[in-house]
């Protein structure tokens, strides 16, 4: 053998993969807690199960959605305080 020959061979990169929390369709916006004795997650929980076979169910979740969407998309000052009306100068919350 008069010289070396190199192959080269390639070497998988590993990424760290990516915790995705399954959120739940029922309470919208917030994560599966797997409250339901049994479940894995939302594809096999009876409660998810039972709202998305209800018509009126479903309809209500579908209207619950539309409502939240609707306030994230108001500008911060649009929204109404959470403590009633504001104060006026003198300090005093308006008639009515």
């Amino acid at each position: 053998m008069t010289g070396s020959s190199v192959v080269p061979v390639a070497v998988p990169v590993t990424r760290p993969r990516s915790h995705v929390e399954p959120r739940c369709p029922v309470r919208v916006g917030e994560p599966c807690t797997l409250c339901v004795p049994g479940a894995t997650g939302p594809r096999d929980c009876g409660l998810v199960y039972l709202v998305m076979d209800d018509d009126e169910l479903r309809a209500a979740l579908t209207e619950n959605r539309r409502g939240r969407r609707a306030r994230r998309a108001e500008p911060p000052d649009a929204a109404p305080s959470p403590h009633g009306a504001p104060l006026t100068g003198s300090g005093a919350r308006p008639a009515g």
